[in-house]
């Protein structure tokens, strides 16, 4: 039996080969509407449905990069004359060939939505590729960042040091002269104590020699006025000497005084009293 639809064959290169393109501009014509679908139609496209979807999520879903030295892309093996024929030795012929179409609008409705959406080892590669330079280049601008923001800080550490260091100098060079300063106002203060004290002990002096001066001036005076009354006193005793002796020279000599005359001594019977006498003086002195 011949082929039936020698110029219907279904053109399975890869979307991506200019080849594929060009044969099947010249040799696929436009696909037929499918025939209405029967029992085993339904029961067909039902499963062709369904390993469509799966291949479908397949292909969305991401898959390994072959390696590069991975075999070209081969067209897969789909002869649409050995299909009729396989159907048509358990199936009547305008079933087969109703299922053979059917197949082949279903194969190249498939293989249309994958060269529409599926994605290629080039376009996976580009993905690949631009996502390894957006890593890259993430990677950079994180480098990048992190030195700047290393670079950052320690210009901020060494800026706080340079300043830590310069209040560490300035408080150094502040605490030094306010001791100098202490050290002086002490220095002075002990100075003027010391002068002070000077002040006061040679007022001191200056008033003891005083009084000292005052007591022997007071002195000198007791003993000068002494010495005045001594030799007023002297004067006087020897003026009133003088006038004694003058006025006992020139008082006039009195006459001689009579010769004394001398009593003659009592004999014991004249100092013998008489008796009766006696008596009576003794009762009336009892």
């Amino acid at each position: 039996m011949s082929d039936p639809t020698p110029s219907h064959s279904v053109n399975l290169a890869h979307p991506m080969d200019p080849s594929a393109h060009s044969s099947d501009a010249s040799d696929s014509p436009p696909p037929q509407p499918p025939p209405p679908p029967t029992q085993n139609n339904v029961f067909e496209d039902h499963k062709e449905s369904d390993s469509s979807s799966d291949q479908v999520t397949t292909s969305n879903l991401p898959t390994t990069i072959p390696p590069h030295g991975s075999p070209s892309y081969s067209r897969p093996p789909f002869h649409t004359h050995s299909f009729y024929k396989a159907l048509a030795q358990t199936l009547p012929e305008p079933v087969a060939l109703n299922l053979m179409r059917a197949s082949r609008a279903l194969l190249v409705d498939r293989i249309g939505r994958v060269r529409r959406e599926g994605l290629t080892v080039k376009d996976l590669d580009n993905q690949a590729y631009l996502f390894r330079a957006a890593l890259s280049e993430l990677r950079a601008e994180q480098t990048l960042t992190t030195k700047n923001d290393s670079a950052a800080v320690r210009t901020a550490t060494t800026a706080l040091r340079r300043d830590l260091d310069r209040l560490d100098q300035k408080m150094k060079e502040d605490i030094a002269t306010l001791k100098h300063e202490i050290q002086m106002e002490l220095d002075s203060r002990k100075n003027e104590a010391k002068d002070e004290f000077k002040r006061q002990d040679i007022s001191i002096e200056e008033i003891l020699n005083k009084s000292i001066v005052s007591v022997s001036d007071l002195r000198t005076e007791l003993e000068s006025v002494k010495w005045d009354n001594m030799r007023r006193a002297v004067l006087g005793l020897f003026a009133f000497a003088t006038m004694i002796i003058v006025a006992v020279e020139l008082r006039p000599k009195p006459p001689p005084p009579p010769p004394p005359v001398v009593p003659s001594p009592l004999k014991p019977k004249d100092l013998a009293m008489p008796p009766a006498e006696g008596l009576e003086k003794m009762e009336w002195v009892t």
